[in-house]
């Protein structure tokens, strides 16, 4: 009878642990299909548990106006709620929106954030007892996720679930402070994670650089994502706004197929989507070069498009693995302006065609080819592809694959900081391994 009774308290306890989880995904399902109401209802059960991705996802919703009226206030209050329990992007987020407030503004967002209080049920979020602590398991490893996320390591969601970032993290912070090296949390692990995190509130940690006098602004890593946990909603939250995604041992993929070119026919042009327009010119342009036939290669009627809200400065250096299955179609990614992709720049990639990137200017009311690779790229070989971009304060922007340069271009148009980055797959199969943008 006891071992029945383990064993049901066992099914509840693991039961409650995929609700919560699918609980997330069930609100970003919402969000993505535009249902805002419910979205924002869910978020809010989450985040009143101490969930800090709902927690930024409720500052993303209250800044834009996303099934509520736009409140800067209550935005702040969120990105700075989740900023303080070691949201990655959330503290980026709260400065942006602050440089949007009034000084009135901030002040009130920040007393609603110092007085809000978890939920009691989010015993993972209450404050530290200063005795002897007895933990669970989970609360053991969500402590130590917060821990090491607080000090610079990528542990993940602060979730209580171990997986492999969480243990490379371990692992990182251990090697780092001259410890075992194990990847396992223990009591003891989370006293000397607290004692350096005290150290470093007063000096800087050793991994910082010395503090200089320069009035250049350190670089920071204001996007990062390998996908190795699985999930492209959560730590970072991808927006899917139309086609399909997925998450595999390659990391974000998306197919889309093309039509047969006997049932091709033309897509229609959007004007609330520039970028269609600009994909539309850099065919012409193809074909005028002679490097594209009119009409010999088919044109998906659909285009699986995702991105990421995530504030990148006007100067940044992006890295991102990238494969391609299928030489047919075009890859577009880049980095856009707005609350959704829209303004921005795109490198649009053409399989088997010259030239085979394009470095594209997009704006609310045109779309420019600004600088071309001189040579056809080729990168279906079955292998990942780093493509690397850059840009300087003056507008300076070199783009390069494998090492080796292919693009190098000045353009001034855009000065505002970016808002995050997009990928649209106009008709092929590709996958991004990893992304990594510092600015």
């Amino acid at each position: 009878m006891i071992i029945i009774r383990g064993f049901v308290f066992l099914l509840l306890l693991f039961g409650n642990i995929a609700l919560a989880s699918a609980d997330y995904t069930g609100a970003m399902r919402n969000y993505e299909r535009q249902q805002y109401q419910e979205a924002m209802q869910e978020f809010r059960e989450l985040a009143r548990a101490g969930d800090t991705d709902a927690q930024y996802m409720l500052g993303r919703m209250h800044e834009a106006g996303n099934g509520t009226p736009q409140d800067f206030v209550e935005a702040h209050k969120w990105y700075n709620l989740a900023a303080s329990r070691g949201h990655r992007h959330a503290s980026d987020a709260r400065d942006a929106v602050a440089d949007r407030m009034t000084t009135q503004q901030i002040a009130e967002a920040q007393r609603t954030a110092q007085g809000w209080q978890p939920s009691e049920s989010a015993s993972q979020d209450a404050p530290t007892p200063s005795g002897p602590e007895r933990l669970t398991n989970r609360e053991l490893v969500a402590e130590t996720q917060r821990g090491l996320n607080r000090l610079g390591y990528d542990a993940g969601p602060v979730d209580g679930l171990m997986g492999s970032r969480t243990r490379s993290a371990i692992r990182a912070y251990q090697g780092d402070s001259n410890l075992a090296i194990n990847g396992q949390p223990t009591t003891a692990l989370l006293a000397r994670l607290r004692q350096t995190d005290r150290v470093s509130a007063s000096a800087p940690s050793r991994s910082e650089p010395p503090a200089s006098t320069s009035t250049e602004e350190s670089p920071r890593v204001a996007l990062q994502d390998d996908f190795s946990d699985g999930d492209y909603r959560r730590n970072p939250a991808w927006t899917v706004l139309s086609g399909r995604f997925n998450v595999d041992r390659d990391g974000l993929r998306t197919v889309v197929e093309l039509p047969d070119e006997s049932a091709s026919t033309a897509p229609s042009l959007r004007s609330d989507r520039p970028e269609d327009i600009g994909l539309a010119i850099l065919q012409l342009v193809l074909e005028q070069t002679g490097t594209v036939q009119p009409g010999a290669a088919p044109t998906a009627t659909e285009t699986a498009r995702i991105f990421v809200a995530s504030p990148i400065r006007n100067a940044f250096k992006m890295e991102l693995d990238l494969a391609s299955r299928q030489r047919e179609g075009s890859l577009e990614v880049g980095v856009f302006q707005g609350n959704r992709p829209g303004g921005g720049y795109r490198l649009v990639y053409h399989p088997d065609s010259r030239p085979g990137l394009s470095l594209m200017r997009l704006t609310s009311n045109s779309s420019e080819v600004i600088a071309s690779s001189d040579d056809s790229l080729n990168l279906e070989d079955g292998s990942f592809h780093t493509l690397a971009w850059t840009r300087n304060q003056n507008g300076g922007m070199r783009i390069s694959v494998d090492g080796q340069r292919v693009i190098q271009a000045r353009d001034t148009s855009f000065r505002e900081p970016f808002q995050g980055f997009v990928l649209a797959n106009h008709g092929g199969d590709y996958s991004l391994g990893r992304i990594r943008v510092e600015d």
